[in-house]
């Protein structure tokens, strides 16, 4: 599917992207969502954005702590704040940031965390809603966008990561049904 160009397909993408991930989990057995991951056998299907991530709760933690930071960040721009996306500690490695985004949580249920992206997805939604079609897709509307788009924010905090989390959990499945 190519990106959205409308606030309407960006709305659209980040609601079936969520509801895809939530089918995948749907499918799970409690033991598949309850098993620790192992991707030993091929490392690269974990890739390094999910390094962190040990289990179904650590993955929807670290969706959450990501969408937390666009609100953020939204809301910095609305104050008047322009600050970039990524703390200033982070940017220049942000899988520390992840390490320490899913450390943090690791007193969170998988109930909990799911209800927190649930309510991240939702806030991702409004807050697309309260920005015009310029705001959304003209690059570099907001100086602290520098070369891209806000809709491409949004993207990579919902429908991009929710695919590699769809995909995760598939193999993740797989590997426990070995």
């Amino acid at each position: 599917m190519a990106n959205p160009t409308k606030k309407q397909e960006l709305l659209v993408s980040m609601a079936d992207g969520y509801a895809k991930l939530c089918e995948q989990i749907a499918k799970m057995s409690e033991e598949e969502a309850a098993a620790s991951f192992d991707f030993s056998a091929d490392p690269k299907k974990c890739g390094v954005r999910w390094q962190y991530d040990h289990c179904l709760r650590d993955l929807l933690i670290h969706l959450y702590e990501w969408q937390v930071l666009m609100r953020v960040f939204v809301q910095n721009i609305r104050d008047g704040r322009p600050k970039d996306y990524l703390p200033d500690e982070y940017r220049r490695n942000y899988h520390e940031m992840d390490k320490m985004l899913v450390e943090k949580h690791q007193g969170t249920s998988l109930e909990e965390a799911s209800g927190l992206l649930q309510q991240t997805q939702e806030e991702m939604q409004s807050l697309v809603e309260g920005f015009s079609e310029d705001e959304l897709f003209k690059k570099g509307y907001y100086k602290n966008t520098y070369t891209t788009n806000m809709a491409a924010y949004f993207l990579s905090v919902t429908t991009s990561p929710y695919g590699q989390a769809v995909k995760l959990l598939k193999t993740h499945q797989k590997n426990c049904r070995k």
